[in-house]
């Protein structure tokens, strides 16, 4: 079963690497960058403000009259005329130059100000707002005029500035693409780090799986001090008991099956000279020793041909797929004519032992003559899909239930009573398409029929 890609651990790895490295850099820049951007709203205000007070407290020494209190709350950016009284021209045009002089600044977002102005010496109130308990955030400044005389400055330092209009403040700074390109990168390397010797490692799992006993982890794999390397090595261990124990198990079946043949022609012939001597009303049961026997040897030839599967020599040799094919159905036709045989082929090449193909396709066409009702048809095909060769065998038989596919292809698996087989004739041909680099692969529906479906891989 494939794996969806929002499941793979290469993606959970870059997302839980990539959320992590950028909330925690994002945040750190965030708060940083708002204590900042406070800091330098305080710096330019204060400057701002002692400049626009030292304007005012020199128009007040110089004329020795109190300014006129603001009709409304002092802007930086206020572009009125009538802020001070109509009266007082020449605080009037003390007023425009400070203003004027904030506008060549350029600096058009200042916020609105609370400000006051306190005379030291004369402990009077010279501008801005009389009680001292209005500010909300004051900060008082030190201001000494020309004529070495002493003031001060509160003014009010609220920096206030909306939750969202920093965030998107932030987002759309080059911090924040910076910030996205080292979380990915990040991400994307200790993922790489972590996931190629997994897949690695699977590819050789895949293998040992595919019957390549000898399949083991390569030397970076097992040079790795980290527990990669350590799974690396006990896959290693796991091969070699699985190679051993298969061996062993294949060893046994060609021992006893070979020790069982000597009795077995013994038996055939002791019932032979048997019947000689019985009489007619007890044949029955010399012909039912014969059929076991039959049935014996018949299974210990299965047997011996599983085992020898293995031994069969590989080959590099490419041969025509078709041509086999031809030749087996050939045989068919004439050993069971009973059956309609269809054949559709195309010359497709294979790289491997002839043998096994044609082992592997002789099993396949005598489980569907045996499975399948007199007179019904066997459809077989052979071409190119993908670049791949693509065999198909489909019957006409009852079909089989998911249950059933599942596990067709064990050895000594039946699904019928009759007692013409021993379930090892498609364990025979799935090990030969596998000793060719092939797969195979069941699809059926009851009642549908069963199709085989054999796939090699294009091979240079």
């Amino acid at each position: 079963m494939a794996i969806r890609w929002y499941k793979r651990i290469f993606c959970k790895i870059f997302l839980i690497v990539w959320l992590t490295s950028f909330l925690v850099i994002a945040g750190t820049a965030f708060i940083v960058g708002s204590m900042s951007e406070k800091e330098r709203y305080q710096e330019v205000l204060t400057a701002k403000v002692l400049g626009q007070a030292e304007l005012i407290v020199d128009r007040y020494e110089r004329t020795g009259r109190l300014p006129p209190k603001p009709r409304r709350e002092f802007r930086w950016n206020h572009d009125h005329d009538d802020d001070w009284d109509d009266d007082r021209d020449d605080w009037d045009d003390d007023r425009r130059r400070g203003h004027d002089r904030d506008k060549r600044s350029k600096d058009r977002d200042l916020f609105p100000l609370k400000m006051q102005i306190f005379d030291l010496q004369k402990g009077l109130v010279i501008f801005g707002i009389q009680d001292e308990t209005k500010f909300r955030s004051p900060r008082v400044l030190k201001l000494q005029s020309f004529n070495n005389k002493m003031y001060r400055v509160v003014v009010e330092m609220d920096f206030r500035r909306s939750f969202a209009a920093k965030v998107i403040g932030f987002v759309v700074s080059v911090q924040v693409v910076l910030m996205l390109f080292v979380a990915t990168l990040t991400a994307l390397l200790i993922s790489w780090i972590i996931v190629r010797p997994i897949n690695r490692l699977r590819q050789h799992t895949r293998d040992l799986y595919n019957g390549d006993l000898s399949a083991r982890t390569d030397g970076c794999l097992n040079q790795r001090g980290d527990e990669i390397g350590e799974l690396s090595r006990e896959f290693n261990r796991m091969a070699d008991y699985v190679e051993q124990t298969l061996q062993s198990n294949q060893h046994l079946l060609q021992d006893v099956s070979h020790e069982l043949r000597g009795p077995l022609a013994r038996l055939q012939m002791a019932a032979g000279l048997a019947g000689q001597r019985v009489a007619e009303e007890d044949w029955e049961y010399i012909e039912r020793i014969n059929l076991e026997c039959d049935r014996i040897n018949k299974l210990i030839d299965e047997i011996l041909s599983l085992s020898r599967l293995e031994q069969m020599e590989a080959s590099d040799q490419r041969f025509d797929a078709a041509k086999v094919i031809e030749t087996l159905v050939e045989d068919y036709r004439f050993s069971a004519p009973e059956h309609q045989l269809t054949v559709d082929t195309t010359n497709c090449f294979i790289k491997g032992n002839s043998a096994l193909l044609e082992r592997a396709l002789n099993n396949i066409l005598g489980n569907a003559v045996k499975h399948t009702p007199a007179g019904s048809q066997v459809a077989l095909s052979v071409g190119s899909e993908g670049g791949d060769a693509v065999i198909r065998v489909k019957d006409n038989g009852p079909g089989l239930t998911p249950e059933q596919l599942e596990s067709l292809f064990k050895p000594f698996t039946r699904f019928t009573e009759q007692n013409n087989g021993y379930g090892l004739g498609l364990s025979i041909a799935l090990r030969a398409v596998q000793l060719l680099g092939g797969s195979l692969e069941a699809r059926s529906e009851p009642g549908a029929g069963l199709e085989l479906v054999m796939k090699f891989p294009a091979r240079a």
